[in-house]
């Protein structure tokens, strides 16, 4: 899922900054370059010189550090405002789904309190959030100077998985709204024939019937609903 592509980022990143001791510097470089990341990329994005490392520097008040690693906390910050944006639409969606309830039940078992939550969640809002993960994500492919760096594959492959569960979700939000159209003429059909008088128990063959001559038409005469 997205939480994992943006973490296994973090994680290539953090073995390249820190190999096998942590320096203080460099992991307090790491949350000053999260911190200014927007500004970074607005002066790397029109460097002529490409001088990602230069900006990372000085906001990340570490001068001595590597092209390298200076690149890789870049990348890194880009992929915690990433994951930042997924927790806050996470923190949202499980409030929004308990705003009926004093406080969320206590006793639930976890599988089905997440289930609960998914089922409310707002496919919209989530597309929304999986847009800024994307967004978020974007420099480490479109920034000149990490065209050649080894973990941009990774932040490439994050934002085409992102893109794919957009599509996704867009695509059972119109199936949804389609079977939705083609629900509401049956119940209709149903209800005209328990307006003319048929008793109850023949209004579910009778609506069967129709929906069967409704098929059989020619495709130019069927209703636009039942193609779906």
């Amino acid at each position: 899922g997205q939480v994992t592509d943006a973490c296994r980022l973090i994680d290539q990143c953090c073995l390249r900054i820190h190999r096998d001791d942590i320096d203080k510097d460099l992991a307090s470089m790491c949350i000053q370059t999260t911190m200014h990341e927007e500004t970074i990329f607005q002066y790397a994005s029109t460097d002529t010189r490409s001088r990602l490392a230069h900006w990372v520097r000085m906001y990340g008040s570490c001068y001595s550090v590597s092209e390298r690693d200076a690149h890789a906390a870049y990348i890194m910050a880009c992929a915690v405002r990433a994951l930042e944006t997924l927790a806050n639409w996470m923190q949202a969606a499980d409030q929004e789904a308990w705003s009926h309830a004093s406080e969320p039940p206590t006793d639930w078992p976890w599988d089905l309190y997440c289930y609960f939550v998914k089922m409310q969640v707002d496919p919209n809002k989530r597309i929304e959030a999986l847009e800024q993960y994307a967004l978020y994500l974007e420099p480490i492919t479109s920034l000149p100077c990490l065209t050649s760096d080894e973990l941009r594959p990774i932040a490439d492959r994050a934002i085409k998985n992102a893109v794919r569960k957009k599509g996704g979700i867009i695509s059972g939000m119109e199936r949804h709204e389609e079977i939705s159209v083609r629900d509401a003429a049956i119940v209709r059909q149903g209800r005209h024939y328990r307006a003319a008088g048929m008793p109850e128990r023949n209004v579910t063959t009778a609506v069967h019937a129709w929906l069967k001559r409704e098929v059989e038409k020619p495709p130019k005469q069927r209703s636009e609903w039942l193609a779906l």
